[in-house]
């Protein structure tokens, strides 16, 4: 047995599919029982291995990988029994109903016919499917099978669930849906894992974040403090008076302005992100008799912090 403080362990993975060629590389983390933990990257980074490793579909080179303290590669059926796993997309039979895929799920994890039934129809619920609980699969829309496929995995009441690309393939409105249904079960103690590179969905929905990027860990932290990482260079600025081409040279020749751009009515300054010259040239700008209406540093995105980082790593200007 290891730790049984965190729902997940991952200490010094190392995977390789030839010899010496790495597709992780030393990488650990934990996660913490109830949170939701969003694991991302570029596509080929080993976000999806280091899931197959989690759940026993792969076996480390090296490394282990365990939950709840119990190493899932040595005792797979007792560390994976309070796990619910979605990995890649799964296959769907159009002559299906959900009431049939959720029978066969649950008669899988043993459960009893009559808990198999009150379950299909909390969890279909919980889904927003239960009016198609009879209806065949064929019809249904790449949100509602998406829907259906993490139904699967929640049918048995785990306390943790690995997730790889859940809102894949989704509109705007289905990445929605499946948010609200993972803060909800978040809210219930479900403990969530989740790989994906829709960085912004990956932002309304985790408490913290994993960056990997060519087979290692590059940070991991709050979304909050990620964000925090990345130094804001450009300030968006509104005025009550509307700016000729002469006021907006004015502003670029302010000492510390190294770039002014107008988009949808305003005005975008580039500085060097230094809090102090943000403070220079807003002092400036009212000693010059600009009528400033709204003055703040652009927002920070986990974009922002992934395209800084990865131009770090690989060297890109």
């Amino acid at each position: 047995m290891h730790t049984t403080e965190f729902a997940i362990e991952i200490e010094n993975l190392e995977k390789c599919y030839v010899k010496d060629v790495k597709v992780l590389d030393d990488v650990s983390f934990t996660v913490k029982k109830g949170e939701i933990v969003g694991y991302l990257g570029p596509n080929g980074s080993g976000k999806t291995t280091t899931i197959k490793i989690l759940t026993n579909l792969l076996s480390p080179t090296s490394g282990h990988a365990y939950i709840n303290g119990i190493d899932v590669n040595k005792n797979p059926k007792e560390a994976l029994k309070p796990v619910g796993a979605l990995i890649e997309v799964p296959g769907i039979y159009d002559y299906l109903t959900p009431h049939d895929v959720l029978r066969y799920h649950g008669k899988v994890h043993g459960m009893e016919k009559d808990k198999i039934d009150a379950r299909i129809e909390e969890v279909l619920k919980t889904v927003r499917l239960s009016d198609w609980e009879h209806k065949k699969l064929g019809a249904f829309s790449t949100g509602m099978q998406r829907r259906l496929a993490v139904a699967t995995t929640i049918l048995h009441e785990p306390e943790i669930l690995i997730l790889d690309e859940p809102a894949i393939g989704l509109d705007p409105k289905g990445m929605k849906e499946i948010r609200d249904m993972l803060k909800q079960l978040q809210r219930e103690g479900t403990t969530i894992f989740l790989s994906s590179h829709l960085l912004n969905e990956v932002s309304d929905t985790c408490d913290k974040v994993i960056f990997l990027d060519q087979t290692k860990v590059i940070a991991y932290d709050t979304v909050e403090n990620i964000k925090n990482m990345v130094s804001v260079k450009r300030i968006e600025a509104k005025f009550l008076d509307q700016l000729s081409t002469d006021d907006l040279d004015r502003i670029g020749a302010i000492a510390s302005v190294n770039e002014v751009e107008v988009a949808n009515g305003r005005i975008h300054i580039g500085f060097d992100g230094k809090p102090e010259t943000s403070h220079q040239i807003l002092a400036k700008l009212i000693s010059s008799g600009f009528r400033v209406s709204s003055y703040a540093p652009e927002t920070v995105s986990l974009e922002d912090f992934y395209v800084s980082i990865m131009s770090d790593e690989r060297g890109v200007n």
